[in-house]
């Protein structure tokens, strides 16, 4: 770096850089793009630099392979002075603006212009960099007392200790590492001291009212610089580490390990700033057992910064074999490992052998041993602080549902050293000595008796190595799918298994509760061979709820009817006619389960969905559908335009949803005359529509074909209300909506009319199915945001339709 003759003004008062990409672009000129800064090119400058760049960028690679070079945390820790200057002198000169200087304010903020340099600054940061400059006294004296100048030698990260000789006010002498000692005269020569003294032993330079006394010091390295000024009576954390090796009390270790790991979730969680995250610079006081963290300015909070102190941390402590030392543990009492026994087996009932996809569970360790007890410090396992004795197990999973793990099993490694997974199930709680440790720290969310669980899946092999582990370790078997039956997570699944049994026969049924985004109840259904899905109709859609049970028979009959034409979705497995139905008292449909993956995510397959989607309606309108219209897309309208009309002027609304409501006013207006709506539903065929053309409701299988399911929102209306509402669903791209894009609306429907094309009328109506829908899409997502205020998704959700919609109906 230069050379610091003065600090005008440093300081933390920026926040995160708006942007986190480094990309080229090529328009009326080329543009390098790095975070905040945008550099202008001509194709000479461009080629020039990009040419000379490759080469002296692989000149300096090879050089930090060949050194093994490191980050310098500390400054001047790497004293190496290298430059590269391969082809440096460049030929061409500046091609635009090359002595333009400007100062904009625009639609992202400011923009600062410098040359061929466009930097893009936040708009309240530009306002504080501003008043800087208009406060900043640019012609103020150098530093010339004793403070000041120490002050200067540390802004330009000298190393140097104060040395005898010192006289407050008047003679400040230091010793100075030999390799800054050029560095010292020339920053007191820039602030107008003279040489007085200029031996090999000593220099002295002289300011109007300050004598600075320099000795080099050729003994320390720019390390030792570090420890002498922050280390005075306290040692360094590592210092400590690697004298003790693996002779340190492991309670000891476990206990500052808890510091660090609590520091860990402080710094990713934005909770501690300016709080240095090098371990290196770490400090340790053995007598208090207390790690002290520096505190540094510069230094950087969050996620990324969390993840690299942690990296180096753990690097640090499997380099003096400490990576892995468990604390003393004190066995529990006899009564209490009686109770405790009793609770590992109905939690391994009850979230393991629950699940049809498990064959056998295997106990091992402390649980089959007798001896589960509780650590004298916390054990710090990776990010993991264990209170207590791990209940070890190892789970066979059935051939045939690999695909079944339960979604709540947390897959910890994909393949541990015996080949099998490694999966954390559940945790039972320890009773008592928990308060103490949550007090001191904080940021850890500690781990109890943890199921850890070896997974061992058929398909990987390895089937004599897992028998040889399980010898090893004196594994027991605790269940066996074929010797101990069926069981179930709960008394409301036994009772499902039951009921359908007696509706359908089955002989054996296995029942497993999902978690899903939606009011209805879904279970997977493992029966007589066949993987099933089970839905319960708890909430209804774009009807009253009061008809759950008349529209429960109307999907079914729908869903067969659309199957008989052909149309790839699930099939339904009928109930015996005449009699209840009903499953935990609602109404209920079991489905085949369709194999495939639900993309939520884009990019979507739009072609081939469209494909599927569009024969739902073509093959209606070949030839109607012999079914009931007593649901129909006017009812949904006669529920969401008066709700929007209800919400318009509440008070409860944030000003951005307000002014949404305001600016969607007159559209939705237009449509509570039914007779307009009327005149816009004849100028489109009538079908029974799917009701929610959503990525979730789209299975792609194997080989790429997709089958739309979950009719519960179906109705009879025209055709256009499920392309419109397909078309917004794939473009708000359901919880990603930072990859929302409207790119897809008329991407949708193009797709759609190649295999089903839309009429004339269908074509110049779109703008009134727009406003119609969007009206109605947008009234959706404010229900939902004022039922859960701190939805932010919902709330991106609307303002996105509202958007789009204005932008395409006002065009």
């Amino acid at each position: 770096m230069g050379i610091i003759k003065k600090i005008l003004f440093r300081g933390n008062i920026l926040g995160k850089p708006r942007h986190r990409n480094f990309f080229l672009d090529m328009e009326e000129n080329i543009h390098i793009h790095y975070r905040d800064l945008r550099i202008e090119l001509s194709r000479e400058e461009f080629e020039e630099i990009s040419g000379t760049f490759a080469k002296q960028s692989a000149e300096l690679q090879t050089i930090i392979e060949e050194k093994k070079y490191q980050d310098g945390k500390l400054a001047n820790s790497n004293q190496d002075d290298i430059r590269i200057w391969t082809e440096s002198r460049l030929t061409h000169g500046v091609k635009y603006h090359p002595q333009r200087f400007s100062l904009e304010e625009c639609g992202d903020g400011y923009h600062f212009h410098y040359r061929n340099y466009k930097l893009l600054i936040d708009k309240d940061e530009f306002r504080q960099i501003a008043h800087l400059f208009r406060t900043m006294d640019i012609d103020g004296s150098y530093a010339s007392t004793f403070d000041e100048v120490a002050r200067l030698l540390d802004d330009n990260e000298v190393d140097f200790v104060l040395d005898i000789g010192n006289v407050p006010d008047e003679v400040l002498a230091i010793s100075v590492a030999h390799y800054h000692m050029p560095k010292v005269r020339d920053i007191l020569n820039y602030i107008n001291f003279s040489t007085e003294k200029d031996e090999p032993g000593e220099k002295r330079y002289l300011g109007q009212r300050l004598t600075v006394m320099v000795r080099p010091d050729k003994q320390r390295s720019a390390m030792d610089y570090r420890r002498l000024r922050g280390n005075k009576k306290v040692g360094r954390l590592v210092d400590y580490l690697a004298q003790s090796g693996t002779a340190i009390d492991v309670n000891e270790l476990n206990q500052l390990r808890c510091q660090v790991l609590d520091f860990y979730f402080a710094v990713n969680s934005d909770k501690a700033s300016n709080v240095d995250t090098d371990p290196q610079s770490w400090l340790y006081s053995s007598v208090n057992r207390q790690v002290i963290f520096p505190y540094k300015p510069s230094a950087e909070s969050g996620k990324v910064s969390a993840e690299k102190m942690y990296r180096a941390w753990s690097a640090l402590l499997n380099g003096f074999q400490l990576g892995f030392v468990k604390p003393s543990k004190e066995v529990l009492p006899a009564d209490e490992q009686v109770a405790l026994k009793l609770k590992i087996e109905k939690v391994l009932m009850r979230e393991i052998a629950a699940f049809a996809a498990v064959d056998k569970i295997y106990l091992m360790g402390s649980a089959v041993r007798g001896d589960m007890g509780r650590y004298g410090s916390p054990f710090v396992h990776g990010k993991l602080a264990k209170l207590a004795s791990d209940v070890d197990i190892l789970v066979e999973i059935d051939p045939a549902r690999e695909d079944d793990i339960p979604p709540h099993w947390d897959c910890y490694l994909p393949s541990a050293s015996n080949h099998c997974a490694v999966y954390h199930i559940a945790q039972i709680p320890l009773t008592g000595g928990v308060e103490e440790w949550q007090q001191l720290f904080p940021h850890i969310q500690f781990t109890h008796h943890l199921v850890d669980a070896y997974v061992y899946f058929p398909s990987r092999g390895y089937r004599e190595e897992t028998d040889a582990f399980l010898h090893k370790f004196k594994a027991q078997l605790f269940f066996d799918r074929a010797r101990d039956g069926m069981v179930y997570y709960g008394e409301e699944e036994a009772r499902i298994a039951k009921r359908l049994t007696e509706l359908y026969g089955f002989p054996q049924v296995a029942v497993e509760k999902m978690k899903v985004s939606t009011d209805n109840a879904i279970f997977k259904v493992f029966a007589d061979k066949q993987d099933l899905i089970l839905k319960l109709f708890k909430v209804s859609g774009n009807y009253s709820s009061s008809r759950i049970a008349e529209h429960t028979v109307y999907e079914e009959k729908l869903v067969s009817a659309l199957k008989e034409r052909g149309v790839p979705t699930a099939e339904i497995i009928h109930a015996p006619t005449g009699i209840d139905t009903t499953i935990e008292g609602f109404s209920a449909l079991l489905f085949e389960r369709i194999p495939g993956k639900i993309e939520q995510r884009p990019e979507y397959p739009l072609d081939r969905i469209c494909a599927a989607f569009a024969k739902i309606h073509r093959v209606q309108i070949e030839k109607p559908l012999e079914l009931d219209a007593n649901f129909h897309f006017d009812d949904a309208c006669m529920i969401w335009l008066p709700t929007f009309d209800r919400y318009l002027n509440g008070t409860q609304h944030s000003p951005e949803i307000a002014k949404a409501f305001a600016d969607l006013a007159p559209l939705a207006a237009r449509w509570h005359p039914g007779e307009n709506r009327e005149v816009l539903f004849s100028r489109s065929p009538i079908v029974h529509c799917h009701g929610d053309v959503t990525p979730k409701n789209v299975i792609v299988g194997e080989f790429g074909e997709p089958r739309f399911f979950d009719f519960n929102n179906a109705f009879v209306g025209p055709r256009m209300v499920d392309v419109v509402d397909g078309a917004f669903e794939f473009s708000l791209a359901e919880k990603y909506i930072h990859l929302a894009d409207f790119a897809r609306f008329d991407s949708f429907i193009a797709h759609y009319a190649e295999h089903n094309p839309l009429t004339l009328e269908e074509t110049q109506d779109l703008p009134l199915w727009l406003s119609l829908m969007g009206v109605i899409k947008f009234t959706k997502e404010v229900r939902v945001l004022l039922e859960r205020p701190k939805e932010n998704l919902r709330r991106k959700r609307a303002l996105a339709i509202v958007e789009f919609t204005l932008s395409r109906v006002c065009e």
